[in-house]
């Protein structure tokens, strides 16, 4: 029989949110993996940089909005990883000013800002 190895911290939670958009949007583990890579991938530049996130609004509306999180420590006392997320990513919405946050089921891509 095979053991299970005990998952905690980063994997952990890499693989909730995993669970998460298969379960929410019926997507293939492949398809769920690649979502949550790069969804780290975005909230690593974001800590340094600005991104163009697209994505789908709890109401279904597209929404390609321009964020960073290089107030995020600064604004909420905590740094920011993959590792805190329970099922929103929160980020500055640079046009709009303010905090704005993202169902991870409902992130669609995202490309840097130079």
């Amino acid at each position: 029989m095979k053991k299970r190895k005990k998952l905690s911290g980063k994997p952990l939670m890499k693989e909730r949110l995993k669970f998460r958009i298969m379960l929410e949007k019926g997507y293939t583990e492949i398809c769920a993996q690649w979502m949550v890579e790069r969804l780290e991938q975005l909230i690593e530049h974001m800590l340094h940089g600005h991104a163009a996130i697209a994505y789908k609004k709890q109401n279904g509306e597209f929404r390609l909005a321009m964020g960073t999180l290089i107030y995020y420590e600064r604004t909420f006392g905590k740094t920011m990883s993959i590792e805190n997320i329970k099922g929103a990513i929160v980020y500055w919405d640079v046009d709009a000013q303010g905090w704005r946050s993202l169902q991870v089921e409902n992130f669609l891509e995202w490309r840097p800002i130079v």
